[in-house]
């Protein structure tokens, strides 16, 4: 995780992104340990209490995606929302239509081309595929 610009992020949108990253976890019915890993991977570089996100979990099934991301009024921001939930969504090698769902309604909500969005995730696979590449070039696996 590329974490530059968390540190632009205010506290309200680092608590908008969680909200997001939990919906996005439960939306396909199965939370992966990968998945699990990632919310608490990020949480720690956000600086978010480990009860905060406890508290976003136990209430992640009434997040509105939508609602949470029209708060993100910077672009950069957005488009980083954008990968972070794509980089989550393939995390596991199955992207659920709920999933999908979740990134598109919550990239119209913040003004993000469908076609960026492609790019986007496009380019999170691309990077995947190229990460395990190295690792078998590595002898890491």
């Amino acid at each position: 995780m590329d974490g530059e610009y968390i540190k632009e992020l205010t506290n309200e949108e680092k608590i908008v992104f969680l909200k997001i990253f939990c919906r996005m976890i439960k939306a396909d019915g199965n939370i992966d340990t990968e998945e699990v890993k990632f919310l608490k991977e990020i949480a720690k570089h956000f600086g978010v209490d480990g009860d905060a996100v406890v508290g976003i979990i136990k209430m992640a099934d009434s997040i509105d995606c939508v609602a949470e991301a029209r708060k993100i009024a910077d672009r950069k921001h957005a488009l980083q929302l954008i990968k972070e939930l794509c980089v989550l969504a393939n995390i596991d090698e199955d992207l659920h239509d709920n999933e999908l769902d979740i990134i598109v309604d919550c990239a119209d909500a913040m003004g993000i081309e469908e076609e960026k969005v492609i790019l986007i995730n496009r380019w999170v696979l691309d990077s995947q595929i190229v990460a395990q590449t190295g690792k078998i070039i590595l002898e890491e696996n």
